[in-house]
């Protein structure tokens, strides 16, 4: 097997090759067997529902045993991948389609958008407890929650290798996904969740728990449950796609007037409060554009596309800087 990077660091010297042995059943011992292992779950399938994916994935990865058979689910959440109204969908698989309850959460983000406090929210609204939670709030720099996951993941490893573990990480990031596929190798039972989106399926031999996307219809029935008591949170969360669309080809009515060629709608104008709540004032005024896009992200609208036209659609928006400096005046 040509070991990862990640492999290397994670592994000690002396047991990087070591002999691959068979994957006991889900049901029985630990995860599901290899041949199955890389065919995502949607979310209210039992995981014994796996079918085969067909070969020319990543090269098989050679698997120790875990100790004990699955009692407990241990969360990995990157907070900056993945959005908090997935929370509800996620416990649910766990509780109600495999019958096992969380042990513990570790919970990372840059706090960019209020991600944390937001995803604290969602998982006390399913009942997780505060004292099994370990949230992690990192810099706004690019891979520190993954890091941060990550660093955790290696501390614990042993643990739930030799407890009834099995460990959850909560992100389609390819980093943190290497870092799950070297701590299965180690004899970690290892699933993989994410939110179902347009983008390619995260390529990993691990098995996967595909939870239903994100959408706009969730947005707007989840803002109360997945984000934190603020008064500019309890706003409508996010604006159909219609609305962004018609809005932003409006045409001007009086030319020569001061009018702007974008007339914001009520629920347009609700979705930019609450982008405003989410990002931090910048000196000199405005916003980071990487923050707005992020926050828009988070509320909604996760195509590129869409959150242009919504941007097209703000009044006498400016643009200052560039690059990572870039920031939005509106």
């Amino acid at each position: 097997m040509t070991e990862t990077s990640m492999d290397i660091a994670l592994w000690p010297a002396d047991e990087v090759n070591a002999e691959a042995e068979p994957s006991p059943g889900f049901e029985g011992e630990g995860s599901p067997p290899d041949e199955r292992v890389s065919t995502p779950v949607v979310a209210g399938e039992s995981a014994g529902k796996l079918a085969e994916r067909p070969e020319g994935c990543a090269p098989a990865i050679e698997i120790m045993a875990p100790l004990q058979p699955p009692r407990s689910v241990a969360l990995y959440i990157d907070g900056d991948n993945q959005s908090p109204a997935i929370a509800r969908d996620l416990l649910a698989s766990v509780r109600h389609d495999w019958g096992l309850e969380v042990s513990r959460v570790v919970l990372a983000g840059n706090d960019h958008g209020h991600t944390v406090p937001r995803w604290l929210t969602a998982l006390a609204n399913e009942a997780v407890h505060e004292d099994r939670i370990l949230a992690l709030r990192v810099q706004r720099k690019p891979e520190a929650a993954d890091l941060a996951v990550i660093l955790e993941l290696g501390a614990n490893m042993e643990q739930h290798r030799q407890g009834p573990d099995l460990v959850m990480v909560v992100s389609r990031d390819e980093w943190l996904i290497g870092a799950a596929e070297a701590v299965r190798a180690r004899g970690c039972r290892v699933w993989v969740a994410y939110a179902e989106n347009e983008a390619v399926a995260a390529q990993t031999q691990l098995p996967t728990l595909l939870l239903p996307a994100v959408n706009r219809a969730q947005a707007q029935a989840r803002a109360a449950t997945a984000s934190p008591k603020t008064p500019v949170e309890g706003v409508t969360p996010t604006v159909p796609a219609s609305s962004v669309t018609s809005t932003a080809a409006a045409p001007r009515v009086k030319p020569k007037e001061a009018a702007p060629p974008n007339q914001s709608t009520p629920s347009h104008k609700a979705l930019l409060a609450q982008v405003r709540a989410q990002c931090k004032v910048q000196p000199g005024g405005g916003y980071l554009a990487t923050e707005v896009g992020q926050a828009l992200y988070t509320l909604g609208l996760t195509d590129k596309a869409a959150r242009n036209r919504f941007l097209k659609a703000v009044t006498d928006l400016r643009e200052v800087g560039a690059g990572g400096a870039k920031r939005l005046m509106f």
